[in-house]
């Protein structure tokens, strides 16, 4: 019997673990003569091109790992494979249809079996029921009959001793982000999130942690995340783990390689971070989910957060400058209204994260929030991913508003493009960040300037826009743009708002030519700062690691033999 996993992610360079956890499972426990294979897509592929590859492996059964960005086009490319091939088995797994198993079967007659929870127990006997066409009696699994469907609610058999990484999974690896887990399950139980229903956090053995760890570093991956819900939450075992990632790194560990956790900034503790800022340049990400500064929002959904401390760990870390920090704020919740939200992304913002995620809550199936509507009241998109529209504390209008921010959140901050001309326009008009962004994303909306713009258009507009704002300097305001492009765009090319028909730019390059001559071969931009008469010149050699930036080099004018 042929059997095929598939999971289709959300961008190429994502690999999947949970397929991989199951295609182990069933290699060493499914009989030795079944023909197992994994068909990795993406959902923004055609369908027919991944609706090829599964039928070239002649399946008798197809299981796909489902979650909210991949079910629409899970069920639309399994509906097309059961009209192909009436005899063939679907089974359907993941978290986005542990939870609602009667509303799959009801509406998807095409599919024949529901795995719910962890599936390394289940699968490997489920497989064994289809080859020998037995009903089965698995924890967790439901099926469909002649006469309707049967369903399991039982709690899956667990068994996280499996690893996922075989030699079939590292030779498709290919340079892709790896995951890798440490732990299953979370010691929270937030009302939006499904971790928590795991039960307590199971630890895997350390010294397999640590052999995978060694084993994903040199598969040529260059980023290994950690998919622990909370990585930090046992103190000795995250010490013990960043303590394996120190020693090793730039040895059995390759220096280019980044590691990835997601932790809750409230743990930390100085054991944690004389470990982190020992810890070699970009060898290291974290994510902070603070989700809100709402103290009643926080005990709405059960979340437990010491905040004050949570601004303070989270500046701690960015102080290190050796680790890029991503913290996540999320609009809809429960008791959050607009400016409740407002006050707490200015918040954030003040720390200055590498990056900061404005997010929109999701009711996910299975979630106390989607069992709980008088608890937790509002009103949410019936597709995936399940958008909040309203709440009785924030209305759908102020919602679009939020979504009109964040548009311009990622392109201004999140790009990392514009640091230095953020950091002056916020002190010079004395706007709030939020103030800014909204303002200058309904300045684009207006203007119809589309998503997919040339950096080029997007800054001539955000130019002519910042000048206009009481307090700007538009020299000043030019040339924190120009030094923003020069050291992040190793072309040196400058958009028409920032360039300078400056006859003394050439003289100005000789000269620096003879006062520090680049490296053979290297690219240099040179420019004018005419705020601070000043010449800045990048020599485009080496990106930092955590900010992405090339390094400025300043000389006043009056220094240069001109």
């Amino acid at each position: 019997m042929n059997a095929v996993f598939c999971v289709l992610n959300s961008k190429y360079i994502h690999s999947s673990l949970s397929v991989w956890c199951l295609f182990s499972a069933c290699k060493q426990k499914c009989d030795k003569n079944m023909h197992l294979s994994v068909v990795e897509g993406t959902i923004n592929e055609p369908i027919d091109n991944i609706h090829n590859r599964i039928t070239k492996k002649c399946p008798d059964v197809v299981l796909f790992s489902c979650y909210i960005w991949n079910i629409t086009a899970t069920l639309a490319l399994c509906k097309n494979l059961k009209n192909e091939f009436k005899n063939l088995k679907i089974v359907l797994g993941g978290p986005e249809v542990s939870y609602n198993v009667k509303q799959i079967f009801e509406d998807n007659s095409f599919v024949d079996f529901v795995s719910s929870g962890e599936g390394e127990v289940s699968i490997p006997q489920l497989i064994d029921c289809i080859e020998h066409e037995q009903t089965p009696d698995i924890a967790g699994v439901s099926y469909r009959t002649e006469n309707g469907f049967v369903m399991d609610e039982r709690a899956s058999d667990t068994d996280e001793s499996i690893s996922p990484f075989c030699e079939e999974y590292m030779r498709q690896l290919n340079g892709r982000i790896a995951y890798m887990e440490s732990s299953r399950g979370c010691p929270f139980r937030c009302a939006f999130c499904l971790s928590g229903r795991l039960g307590k956090v199971r630890y895997m053995n350390l010294d397999r942690v640590k052999s995978e760890i060694l084993l994903l570093a040199n598969s040529g991956s260059k980023t290994i995340k950690f998919v622990d819900r909370t990585f930090n939450c046992n103190k000795q075992r995250a010490v013990e783990i960043l303590t394996f990632i120190l020693k090793n790194h730039g040895t059995t560990i390759p220096q280019d390689v980044c590691f990835h956790f997601e932790i809750a900034a409230d743990l930390l503790d100085e054991t944690l971070f004389e470990i982190i800022k020992k810890l070699p340049v970009g060898c290291v990400q974290f994510e902070v989910g603070i989700q809100s500064f709402n103290e009643r929002t926080l005990s709405a959904i059960h979340r437990k957060t010491d905040l004050e401390k949570v601004e303070h760990n989270v500046k701690k870390l960015l102080s290190f400058g050796n680790c890029h920090v991503h913290t996540d704020l999320i609009a809809g919740l429960p008791q959050e209204d607009y400016n409740s939200f407002v006050d707490g992304f200015n918040r954030a913002y003040e720390m200055k994260p590498n990056m900061l995620q404005l997010g929109f809550l999701k009711v996910l199936h299975g979630s106390d929030m989607a069992e709980n509507d008088e608890l937790y009241p509002c009103n949410h998109c019936s597709e995936p991913p399940y958008e909040v529209t309203d709440t009785p504390f924030i209305t759908q209008d102020e919602l679009k508003n939020l979504h009109i921010a964040e548009n311009e959140l990622e392109r201004l901050y999140n790009s990392g493009r514009f640091r230095k001309t953020l950091n002056y326009v916020l002190s010079a008009s004395k706007l709030t960040p939020f103030e800014l962004f909204f303002n200058f994303g309904m300045h684009v909306k207006n203007n119809r300037l589309a998503n997919g713009c040339s950096l080029d258009e997007y800054t001539n507009v955000a130019f002519d826009y910042f000048a206009s704002l009481d307090g700007i300097n538009k020299m000043k305001l030019r040339d924190c743009f120009v030094c923003d492009r020069m050291a992040i765009n190793n072309s040196g090319r400058m958009p028409d708002s920032l360039k300078s028909a400056d006859a003394n730019l050439k003289k100005v390059k000789r000269a620096l030519l003879l006062l520090n001559p680049p490296e053979k071969g290297t690219n240099r931009c040179v420019n004018i700062l005419y705020s601070t008469n000043e010449a800045v010149y990048c020599d485009y050699e080496t990106q930092h690691k955590v900010s992405g930036e090339y390094e400025l080099k300043k000389v006043n004018l009056k220094g240069l033999y001109l």
